[in-house]
Parts: C-alpha cells; structure tokens; sequence
C-alpha cells in the first residue's frame, strides 16, 4: 500500500466518521422537534431543512468513499464470462466514462455554486446559504473524478488497488 493510499484512506475513514456524527445530528434534531411538537408545543424551525442539507452531503462524499473503495453497483455477469481482453478494455473505458461524466458533473456543479454565491441565495426557513449544500455535489462529484484518476493510474503503473477493486479487475 502506497503513502497515496494510505492518505486517502484515512481521508475516508474521517469523512465517513464525520457523516456518521452529521446523521445522529440530524436524527437528534428531528428527535428533539417531534417531542418538543407533540410534548412541549414547540418546533424549531428549518430542522427539515438542515437534515435534508446533511443527508445531501451524506449521499455526495459518500458516492465519493464508495468509488474509492470500488464497491459502486456493477452488472457484470455477462462481463465475467468475457476473455479478458474484453474486461480489460471494457474497464477502460469505465473509467474514462466515469471520469468525464463525473468531471462534468463537478464543472457544472461549480458553475451553479458559484452563481447562487454571488447572487447570496438562502434557503427560505432555516436561511442557511444555499451555496453550502449544493457545494456538496460539486465536492463529491469533484473528489470521484479525481479519485477515478489516481485508480486509472494505478492500473497503468500497474500497482495493486484498494483492495475491494483488485478482487474485481481482471488478471
């Protein structure tokens, strides 16, 4: 395992600790407003909105973790009886598609971010700026395409990958 993997993956091991914590936040928030809905006869207001922000980031760093890891959902039955040649090529051209779909994606994100920045968009209740989850796409989306690269350079250099991903590339 490479100083590259070895950052990486206590890069995911924090960021996947950090939405752990981020998701009992919000499981609390939604806690603490129904007892204090149906109890005490009080709501905060914009709890939906922050645990709807939280789960957004959840879903985007988390798509993030899943590719480094290499554990995304592949339908690859009739791939696995291929020559390998085939799966060679056809996990070529898997990463060259997803890099360019997940480049754009983080491109346009970042383009949208950064209009309702400028613009200072909020959210309409808890009025939070709504730059700060949307940015959450373009980080995910962001982190996926450059994660994708340092896994496409990996197979060139022929060095061993994650290992979930080496149990899936073809000999």
């Amino acid at each position: 395992m490479t100083s590259v993997d070895k950052l990486v993956d206590a890069l995911t091991f924090t960021v996947e600790r950090v939405l752990a914590l981020a998701l009992i936040l919000g499981i609390s928030l939604n806690f603490i407003n129904v007892v204090g809905r149906y109890v005490a006869g009080f709501t905060m207001n914009g709890v939906d909105e922050v645990e709807i922000y939280i789960l957004i980031w959840i879903a985007f760093l988390g798509a993030a973790i899943v590719t480094w890891r290499g554990e995304h959902l592949r339908m690859d039955v009739l791939l696995s009886a291929c020559p390998v040649w085939v799966q060679k090529a056809e996990a070529v051209i898997e990463t060259l598609v997803m890099f360019a779909v997940t480049a754009f994606v983080a491109w346009q994100s970042f383009l949208y971010v950064e209009r309702i920045h400028s613009l200072g968009a909020l959210s309409d209740i808890a009025r939070i700026p709504t730059w700060i989850p949307h940015s959450a796409i373009t980080i995910g989306f962001g982190s996926m395409a450059l994660l994708v690269v340092l896994r496409g350079i990996k197979r060139v250099m022929g060095a061993p990958l994650p290992a979930r991903v080496q149990e899936e590339t073809p000999q």
